[in-house]
């Protein structure tokens, strides 16, 4: 039997459930077995069914209709937001949000509803310059990519790729394994991803982890991908827009707010010019 697949993640379904609910968008099924509708602890517990057998994760019938719901354009699920549950509330439909600097009604990890600004609300307002000041690579014409290191799990991982113009984050399989995370962290994803080449491959999967980037501590989305890169880790366009982040390939460098402070973050220019793969993927330096 070939698996289902989904455009929103296992780990969601929960908050995903509870909004729709609370949107009135579903109607539970009559409750065949009532003696099971209390036994909310047992752990084989369907708040769908209100029956024990199976979680809500692997409820078939409940994810088919949350597919159906965005099919008929009343629900809207996007696999790279970077909201804590995939779906919130606005005007009594659903719809994902990214971050923005309006007031945005959210799902909590605990399926409750919050109305909250941004965080980011006046940073992201403020004026970002970009000047020749400092150039890394001083004026001469160039074409290299920004390339900068993060942590990740703990761990120092070099050669992030800062691409623009990418609309999901990407991480390689090779470093997946580096990073010691087990295949069995992996939610499915049905992702198509298309290179410049218009050549297409699935993603293997998607995980979310936090990822530290000077004062930038967030949990990205990455799809996984079984491919030879140049890169050891590529954050797109979702990973820059929740952050308010504006990179320069020509400058060499990405400036970003920072409790009010404007923070730049320079690029490992001073690496580039050895091939990628004779760089570590991860160094043994010690996370601040």
């Amino acid at each position: 039997m070939q698996a289902r697949q989904y455009s929103f993640l296992d780990s969601d379904v929960f908050g995903i459930f509870d909004d729709l609910l609370e949107a009135n968008l579903i109607d539970l099924p009559e409750m065949k077995r009532p003696e099971e509708a209390e036994r909310r602890d047992d752990p084989k517990y369907c708040k769908y069914y209100h029956l024990v057998g199976h979680v809500i994760q692997d409820c078939f019938v409940f994810k088919d209709k949350v597919m159906q719901l965005a099919r008929k354009g009343k629900i809207s699920l996007e696999e790279d937001s970077t909201a804590a549950i995939l779906v919130s509330t606005k005007c009594g439909s659903l719809n994902s949000k990214k971050a923005s600097c309006n007031t945005t009604n959210t799902i909590n990890e605990d399926g409750l509803l919050e109305n909250k600004d941004s965080s980011n609300a006046n940073e992201c307002m403020s004026t970002i310059t970009l000047t020749d000041k400092n150039l890394l690579l001083e004026s001469k014409p160039h074409n290299r990519p920004l390339f900068v290191a993060g942590y990740a799990r703990e761990q120092k991982v070099n050669i992030i790729l800062i691409d623009e113009g990418s609309a999901v984050n990407i991480l390689p399989l090779r470093t997946l394994k580096e990073l010691g995370i087990p295949m069995d962290e992996l939610s499915n994803s049905c992702l198509m991803i298309q290179g410049f080449n218009q050549g297409g491959q699935r993603a293997i999967g998607v995980i979310r982890m936090e990822l530290l980037m000077d004062d930038i501590v967030c949990t990205t989305l990455f799809h996984v991908i079984d491919a030879k890169t140049s890169y050891n880790m590529l954050l797109g366009c979702p990973w820059l827009h929740e952050n308010f982040v504006v990179p320069s390939t020509w400058h060499q460098y990405f400036k970003y707010y920072h409790n009010g402070k404007m923070r730049k973050v320079l690029g490992i220019a001073n690496l580039l010019p050895k091939l990628s793969h004779t760089l570590p993927i991860l160094s043994t330096i010690s996370r601040p």
